[in-house]
């Protein structure tokens, strides 16, 4: 196993994620980040653009959900959560 000396500001980050149990270890959190950036490193431009296209397109037309307390907020980002995750493993099974 590789060893990697974080800033003090980065540890303090993971462990109020761990804290917060969005990961079950050190590892695990870091390994999701690493894998969530690189996913993001090789969005093109063009899906970018894409994306807000549609995006822009569904408020314009009332497609959206508003986000009016923290219970909405957590909600969103698990449901936001698996999506990407979701993602991450079409992108990982085409890469291979």
């Amino acid at each position: 196993m590789n060893v990697v000396q974080l800033p003090d500001d980065l540890k303090r980050v993971i462990d109020r994620h761990l804290t917060k149990g969005h990961a079950a270890s050190e590892v695990e959190f870091l390994a999701d980040a690493v894998q969530r950036h690189a996913l993001a490193l090789d969005l093109d431009e063009a899906e970018i653009a894409a994306a807000a296209d549609e995006g822009i397109a569904d408020i314009e037309s009332g497609r959206f959900e508003l986000i009016a307390d923290p219970d909405d907020m957590r909600r969103l980002k698990t449901e936001l959560g698996g999506r990407l995750d979701q993602h991450m493993e079409q992108h990982k099974k085409a890469a291979r």
